[in-house]
């Protein structure tokens, strides 16, 4: 998809230089007055044929693509832009809000702590300690507190709302960015429409968790960047 529309945009450039050249050889006056005298003189006189169909032609098509610039493209860069960056911002409320909801599940919360450990690095650090005391603390206390693993479940629900959002309201040009969102969405949406969490359920939504904030994945091994935010910065 993104190479079609890549052969769409380098189609339309040549068309609209075409159409630029038309409206200069199919006009009465060739030569504009500012390139008099310019290399480009000779060239535009040599293309001149005075034929007003050509120029009628090319005028349409040029007043055509401002319009459809003016009508469809702009407005839907804008939107792109918006949706993209509400996408990003819901993304970064995620993460913040669940590093609270652990900490809070593993009774050790503090501010401080919540705002460093939205660094990978430290929450890997952080909770690989002590053969992972942390961790599993963080896994009894969702199984124990129902509160808490509600409030996990708000957070992933609100991310898949936006994500699916995204999908369906903005076409995304990238194949390898729109299939990836497409699988989150619909990892997430299993995630929260688990119907029992049991000992067992709670840990493929503490290993989401974890491959999201150590980005630590079974395929790929340590990533050093956030596989979600690079692909929401490819929108």
């Amino acid at each position: 998809m993104q190479a079609s529309n890549r052969t769409i945009n380098i189609a339309l450039a040549v068309i609209t230089a075409i159409a630029i050249l038309g409206m200069f050889s199919g006009s009465n006056e060739p030569i504009i007055d500012f390139l008099k005298g310019t290399k480009a003189e000779g060239i535009l006189y040599s293309l001149h044929t005075g034929n007003e169909i050509i120029f009628s032609l090319s005028g349409g098509f040029l007043v055509s693509l401002f319009l459809w610039f003016l009508v469809v493209k702009l407005p839907a860069s804008r939107k792109r832009k918006i949706l993209k960056n509400n996408l990003a911002k819901q993304y970064q409320h995620f993460r913040e809000d669940t590093v609270a909801i652990l900490l809070c599940a593993s009774g050790s919360y503090n501010y401080e702590l919540q705002q460093r450990l939205c660094d990978y690095q430290e929450f890997k650090r952080y909770f690989n300690e002590n053969n992972k005391s942390e961790w599993y603390a963080v896994l009894n206390g969702l199984q124990g507190n129902k509160g808490h693993l509600n409030d996990l479940l708000v957070e992933i629900e609100l991310l898949a709302n936006e994500i699916h959002y995204i999908l369906n309201n903005i076409d995304i040009d990238d194949d390898k960015v729109h299939s990836f969102l497409k699988n989150l969405s619909t990892h997430l949406y299993r995630l929260k429409n688990t119907s029992v969490y049991t000992d067992e359920n709670v840990r493929p939504l503490g290993n989401f968790v974890w491959e999201i904030f150590a980005q630590w994945s079974l395929i790929d091994g340590q990533r050093k960047e956030d596989i979600v935010q690079k692909m929401i910065d490819q929108i």
